[in-house]
């Protein structure tokens, strides 16, 4: 999800890829993002303006649940927008309609070829906003105007009416600024409480991975896939992350024809990876299986409890270290009992999170660090009953 100041990094980022565009196919010519009555009173001899003319709600997204959000979790909505914009070329002089012609032609073709706003095209044209994070990529349509909505919209403008091409960028997810609340996790079931039963295993000539046995597992320990005939070749294991890139994990043993092992590294990053289980044999060579999502937790690394001071305005300054390398657009919260409280921006990979809590009451309260939706565990792995480790906790004073 993005930041409020979304809204002016599509419309910064849109008038970067015109002005590339424009700028060496017609010299001199400037893009604008001006009210079309400014732009054309102060505008040089030919250029294009951009202007956001209209938003409007996407109701498909308006009841999708946040990023990051686990079941049992309240957070408030996104504000899921549609931008609307007219793209309008000008030139003067003998020429200027033609001109204006090819303007709106290297226009057109431009945004015919960024179909999407990319996450590079948004970080290097608008730094100020965190829309280049956004998993859904802001896409760009053509929109065609009637004759009645182009005689509502020059109306409207209180300018000569000018040829002009409607465009919409959908959609932009912008994030309550409100905060929400993330229960912590049920540790024991009631007296009738079932886990599973059986799981169906199908039959195949070729290997293939089913599932990972463990949900989250932790850097510094065995990742365990199950499958079928995954002992048919020399198993080496891929991860793949869309931030990140690829991850070789050297020490993978096969177990079985269901089950593979795989130690992964202790400075493997937090998050959700894809793992594909590539088996090597002198009869099939390499065979490469199914990618399954995989889910690396961070380790916090903090002495802990951990101590937190309120200032004066009743502000806790907490600086959390973890063994994993964050990534700077990775989503970091930490968990300070059922409060989530984002991450201060990073500007380079760091294990070093800092965290700013707003009208912190004092208090002891559990601790969980989540990166890109996946959290630190929370269980003492000592006890032979589940409960909650005493130590992973912030104290708030």
């Amino acid at each position: 999800m993005s930041d409020a100041f979304a809204v002016a990094a599509v419309t910064q980022t849109l008038r970067a890829i015109l002005q590339g565009a424009v700028g060496r196919m017609v010299p001199g010519a400037v893009v604008t993002a001006l009210p079309p009555d400014e732009a054309f009173a102060e505008s040089p001899s030919a250029g294009l303006n951009i202007f956001l003319y209209r938003t409007s709600i996407d109701g498909g997204w308006l009841n999708a649940d946040p990023d990051g959000t686990h079941p049992g979790e309240t957070r408030r909505p996104m504000l899921p927008l549609v931008l609307h914009y007219l793209v309008t070329p000008h030139a003067s002089g003998d020429a200027g309609a033609s001109a204006a012609d090819r303007i709106l032609g290297v226009a057109m073709s431009a945004l015919h070829d960024h179909p999407e706003l990319s996450p590079a095209d948004l970080k290097s044209a608008a730094r100020f906003s965190n829309l280049h994070q956004q998993k859904e990529r802001v896409r760009i349509t053509h929109i065609p105007l009637g004759v009645e909505d182009n005689s509502k919209l020059w109306t409207a403008f209180q300018s000569h009416y000018r040829t002009s091409a409607a465009y919409e960028a959908r959609v932009v997810l912008i994030e309550s600024t409100l905060s929400g609340r993330a229960p912590l996790p049920v540790v024991r079931r009631g007296e009738d409480g079932l886990g599973l039963a059986a799981a169906a295993s199908s039959a195949s000539r070729w290997p293939t991975l089913e599932a990972v046995a463990v949900p989250v597992t932790l850097p510094g320990q065995d990742l365990v896939l199950t499958g079928n005939r995954l002992d048919s070749g020399v198993p080496s294991l891929r991860l793949t992350h869309p931030l990140l890139g690829n991850r070789l994990v050297p020490d993978v043993r096969s177990v079985s024809a269901t089950e593979v092992r795989a130690f992964l590294p202790e400075d493997l990053p937090a998050g959700t990876w894809q793992a594909t289980l590539v088996l090597t044999s002198h009869d099939h060579g390499e065979q490469n299986t199914r990618a399954l999502p995989v889910s690396i937790a961070p380790r916090i690394t903090s002495s802990l409890p951990l101590p937190a001071e309120r200032d004066a305005r009743g502000t806790a300054s907490l600086e959390v270290t973890c063994a994993n390398p964050v990534h700077p657009d990775q989503r970091v919260e930490l968990l300070v009992g059922e409060l989530p409280v984002p991450a201060e921006p990073l500007g380079q990979d760091t294990r070093a999170l800092r965290f700013r809590m707003a009208d912190a009451r004092p208090g002891r309260y559990a601790l969980r660090l989540r990166v890109d939706g996946v959290d630190s565990p929370l269980l003492d792995t000592a006890s032979t009953e589940p409960r909650f480790a005493a130590d992973t906790a912030v104290v708030v004073t």
